[in-house]
Order: C-alpha cells, then structure tokens, then sequence
C-alpha cells in the first residue's frame, strides 16, 4: 500500500466516524474525538494488517484499541463510552464482505458465499470481541479501585 492510499483510507476513516457521530448527535469536542478515534482505528489495523497473519487477530486487536480509547475518553470528558466506541469501530464493520457473501449466495456461488461468509464472519468477532474483552477489563479495574478506596 501506498503511503497516498493510507492517507486517503485514514481520511475517509476520519470522515465516516464523524458522519456516524453526527447521526449520533454528538456535538463539539466530542464529535472531534469520536472522529480521531475512528482515524486511531483505522490506522491501528492498517497497522497490524501488515504485522498480523490473521484478519480475526487484526480486527481483534484494533478493536481493543478503540474500546480503549473510548474508555478514556469517557472518563476525560465525563459521557459514556459508547459515544466513542461506536463511531471509532464502525471502519471495521465488514460492510464490503456481508455484501459479497449475500450476493454469490443469491447468484448460487457457493464458494464465494461460504469464503466472504468466513471473512464477514471473522471480522465481526474480531470486533465484537475486541470490544468486550477491554470493556470488560476496564469495568473490573474500576471496581478494584472503587472497593480499595472504601
């Protein structure tokens, strides 16, 4: 890949987390976090695309980045989580894949139906998983600290 097509993916990465945020209806500072996080995360899995032998490994990991991300930004600017977690993972949603898979199974592809389906399939828990694993996390880091200052 291109240094001018990292760009332009991070662009639009950037731009697409902030249209979502808009129908969120996130507004000021908010909205300019919700968008750096999709560019965080679009990035992260460019990254680790490169590095990772496994999309699912790939996906995994740039989604516990977001959540992360999300988690911290919640707590710095006092909204929930899922104002930043949602438009920063909505890049790796395998929108591209579940239209091919859906299409060669309509058309009788069986092949090129069960092969997306895989993609769409591993994409999906990479990020799903990603997401609640750090979620998980966090919630119990946040109970420990709020049990030993009692």
């Amino acid at each position: 890949m291109t240094l001018r097509d990292a760009v332009l993916q991070l662009a639009a990465a950037l731009v697409g987390s902030v249209g979502f945020s808009i129908l969120f209806h996130i507004r000021g500072v908010k909205l300019a976090v919700a968008g750096l996080g999709g560019l965080l995360t679009w990035g992260s899995y460019l990254l680790l695309r490169e590095a990772v032998p496994s999309l699912l490994a790939a996906n995994l990991l740039a989604a516990c980045l977001a959540s992360a991300y999300a988690e911290v930004m919640a707590r710095v600017l006092r909204a929930p989580a899922t104002v930043f977690v949602t438009p920063a993972v909505i890049s790796l949603v395998p929108g591209g894949a579940l239209y091919n898979a859906m299409y060669c199974a309509v058309t009788g592809d069986a092949a090129g139906a069960s092969a997306y389906g895989y993609e769409t399939w591993n994409v999906a828990v990479g990020v799903a998983a990603g997401i609640a694993v750090t979620t998980s996390v966090c919630t119990f880091l946040t109970t420990l600290r709020r049990r030993a200052g009692r």
